[in-house]
């Protein structure tokens, strides 16, 4: 409102004057009043009606959106699903790889080739060398705590110990003894990697090659694509961020596995011949 009341055509009223206002202002001002009131509360239904409109529409969003992240799936508490293996193509180097990475499964050792039928199997890889003159297993073998090869001509192993995995190199472990009185598995092969320093073997050729790795405290399988040396796949494993590797049986060594839609996978060339006391490393399915 302006500072400025206009009363008549000839009278003007500035407010904040003494002037003392006229008495017939004094007789109508009942009825600015009794007219304002209707506008008061107009003004106020038409806020509440407003405000419940809000409300409405927020009531009817809020459940929704609530509703559909309750019905998202919670990582935390799901129930394991069935193991499967998850691969994937990488290359490092100009070393292409093949990693195999188990999910919800857990790993064990087998003498004889296993079940290929047997869908709780979800990976199967040769593990240890065979001699070629007596088929014994090289090195040291553990299998459920029995004790089935002896020697160390070979220094790297991968011992399980109460479902732990542990990748190392040494001609003495104490874990061989902790496989055997736990029912665990120990096995032996060559060295690659320790500690993430690459270890030198002395074979110079090249092959398709295998390893059985640690990768962020994950236990995991590579395979080159082409034919590598050990250096050259060594390399390529350290500068991938393995912390320890050794090698598994290589070139056409036969093995499977079962993806996520339990698809049935070969690498290798099968040979039905392979001695009975072949050892293979087995991840089988928690479900």
């Amino acid at each position: 409102m302006n500072n400025v009341q206009k009363t008549n055509d000839n009278e003007v009223y500035v407010l904040g004057l003494k002037e003392k206002p006229k008495k017939w202002f004094l007789q109508k001002k009942w009825w600015f009043a009794l007219l304002g009131i209707p506008a008061i509360v107009i003004i106020i239904l038409f806020v509440l009606l407003n405000n419940n409109n809000n409300k409405e529409v927020e009531y009817f969003f809020e459940p929704e959106t609530s509703n559909n992240a309750i019905s998202l799936p919670n990582s935390d508490t799901t129930e394991v699903e069935h193991g499967f293996i998850e691969t994937s193509e990488i290359i490092v180097n100009d070393v292409p790889l093949i990693i195999y990475i188990p999910n919800n499964a857990v790993l064990s050792l087998a003498i004889g080739k296993p079940d290929k039928t047997d869908l709780k199997t979800v990976f199967v890889a040769q593990a240890a060398d065979i001699r070629a003159d007596n088929y014994d297993i090289v090195g040291e073998f553990v299998l459920e705590g029995k004790q089935l090869a002896h020697g160390t001509a070979k220094k790297g192993f991968c011992a399980i110990v109460d479902g732990t995995v542990t990748i190392g190199v040494g001609e003495k472990t104490t874990l061989l003894q902790n496989a055997i009185e736990t029912g665990g598995y120990f096995f032996r092969q060559y060295p690659l990697v320790s500690d993430g320093v690459i270890i030198e073997n002395k074979l110079k050729n090249k092959s398709i090659r295998r390893a059985l790795a640690i990768k962020n405290n994950q236990a995991m399988m590579f395979e080159t694509v082409s034919a590598e040396s050990f250096y050259d796949f060594s390399q390529a494993l350290i500068d991938f961020g393995v912390s320890n590797a050794i090698y598994l049986v290589g070139s056409s060594a036969y093995g499977w596995y079962y993806d996520g839609a339990q698809q049935f996978h070969e690498f290798g060339i099968e040979n039905e011949r392979m001695p009975k006391n072949t050892s293979y490393i087995v991840w089988k399915s928690l479900k």
